[in-house]
């Protein structure tokens, strides 16, 4: 089975997760804070706090498996096939 683009972006791990989708989804949460009008640092932090819970939730109410719901004692370990 063949790479693509987003397999060799989702590479680069950190705890098996893949960085690049951290930085997407946190890049995200900016545009999505920005648009809203958060300000302080309090807010942010809640924001992105909000941001990751509903990602977790989201990703367990269609059955995903993430890494993330794995520490989190939410689903099996996902199953890593491809390595790039």
């Amino acid at each position: 089975m063949e790479c693509t683009t987003i397999d060799k972006l989702r590479g680069p791990k950190i705890f098996n997760m893949s960085i690049f989708d951290w930085v997407a989804s946190l890049c995200g949460a900016a545009i999505v804070g920005l648009i809203a009008g958060i300000k302080t640092p309090t807010n942010w932090l809640l924001f992105i706090l909000f941001w990751i819970l509903l990602g977790v939730a989201a990703h367990a109410a269609f059955g995903v498996p993430t890494m993330l719901g794995y520490y989190l004692g939410l689903n099996e370990k996902p199953s890593r096939s491809k390595v790039c």
